[in-house]
């Protein structure tokens, strides 16, 4: 018998039910029986039945295209009528004097793209013709059953799917956390190493070696960052971040941006301007602010031509402070503003193959600006560059930061 479980396409048969209650109903049989074809096995089994036991329903067993009547309805594609089950072929014979009936009409079940969904077998305990009425009523039950089990077939392909999906995400989610923290050890001991020879601890560098090192430290920096990127986002996708809210100064955090990419926008020959926010105070988590706005800067400078300028700063209203990151850049075409946003996507720039990067810095910052009750926005024209808004809560006074979330694992230094 063909149970949820057997089978490559298991179905939910109670749902099927009130369709073949209608058959019934429709057609005046006494006895109704679906059968669903099983591809793995190649074999129709019943599912289930009407006017009879499950005992009975067992007695139906298995048919294969062409063994009986049940076979050669599958097999041909056509509605086959028994008049007289009692005086037919042995395998029917049995089975019709088990159950009680005389007479039976079989209608295969063919799906949209012609396969073969199953069968309905009406009975009737005394021995019946078809009427015309009666073919044609057959037949919209047959289209009625054939509907209802694609349909629970595409809810249950559907359900598999979303499972699939939410399963592969949590051992996405675990084996970037479990990578991330692999490659951190080692990076922290290469970092040490580092620093080591830089100082001179044990022996004083040539020129070029000191140049040479100082590529490394680069490159060993820009490593930690992408992996840092790489932990924050599996913490996010998997809840487990938390967040602090409490007043914040606009000014110190202006102030502590400019320190870390003032150096980078040294380096690209590119001006920073950074305007004052004094006395005003924002609603958020202090940490994660810092790393937007320094994810922001960083990406602007990045993406600036030597020559071009940044400029960070805020205004406040009431209820609100918005901070602004703008460049004078190449900017974005108005196609890709949602893209840039996503996880992973990255526009394919001459600045981005030569700085790289993961693709996670904006996604990671959005979320921070909506976990924090912000927004973060984009404005851009090709060829005159681009202005980044994160608008937070503001605060009205210094005080204790509340933890919003149950408390959690702590977040990976700003990248």
């Amino acid at each position: 018998m063909y149970s949820e479980t057997h089978g490559a396409w298991p179905l939910p048969t109670r749902e099927l039910m009130p369709a073949l209650d209608l058959a019934l109903s429709l057609t005046h049989a006494d006895i109704a029986v679906l059968l669903l074809h099983d591809e793995s096995v190649g074999a129709l089994l019943p599912a289930l039945g009407q006017g009879i036991s499950d005992d009975q329903i067992a007695l139906i067993g298995e048919h294969r295209a062409g063994t009986d009547p049940f076979g050669i309805a599958m097999a041909e594609r056509r509605r086959v009528f028994i008049r007289d089950a009692w005086s037919e072929t042995e395998s029917l014979a049995p089975l019709a004097q088990a159950l009680g009936f005389k007479s039976m009409d079989i209608i295969p079940l063919i799906g949209l793209e012609g396969q073969i969904v199953g069968e309905i077998a009406m009975m009737f305990r005394q021995p019946r013709g078809a009427s015309r009425r009666m073919v044609k009523l057959i037949e919209q039950c047959a289209r009625l059953v054939v509907c209802a089990i694609q349909h629970a077939r595409r809810r249950v392909e559907a359900e598999r799917a979303r499972d699939t999906a939410e399963q592969t995400g949590r051992a996405k989610i675990q084996f970037l956390a479990r990578m991330s923290h692999e490659l951190r050890t080692p990076l922290q001991s290469i970092a040490g190493y580092i620093d080591l020879l830089r100082v001179g601890a044990a022996e004083p560098l040539t020129q070029r070696q000191a140049r040479l090192l100082a590529r490394v430290h680069d490159s060993e920096e820009i490593l930690v960052h992408v992996i840092d990127d790489l932990i924050t986002f599996s913490r996010l996708e998997a809840g487990h971040l938390t967040y602090h809210i409490g007043p914040v100064p606009a000014d110190e955090v202006l102030r502590i941006t400019q320190s870390v990419i003032a150096p980078l926008a040294t380096d690209h020959g590119v001006t920073l301007q950074v305007s004052n926010c004094t006395g005003v105070f924002v609603a958020a988590d202090g940490d994660k602010l810092k790393q937007i706005l320094v994810n922001l800067a960083a990406n602007a400078v990045k993406f600036s031509h030597r020559g071009g300028v940044v400029t960070l700063g805020c205004s406040a209203d009431p209820t609100g402070v918005s901070f602004r990151v703008a460049d004078n850049g190449p900017g974005i075409d108005s196609g890709k503003l949602r893209e840039i946003f996503e996880p992973y996507v990255q526009l394919e720039t001459p600045l981005l193959d030569r700085y790289g990067g993961t693709g996670l810095g904006l996604a990671i910052s959005r979320e921070f600006a909506s976990g924090m009750h912000g927004q973060l926005t984009v404005a851009s024209t090709v060829g005159r560059g681009s202005e980044f808004t994160l608008r937070l809560p503001r605060a009205t006074s210094e005080g204790t930061a509340v933890a919003t979330t149950a408390p959690q694992a702590e977040a990976p230094p700003p990248a």
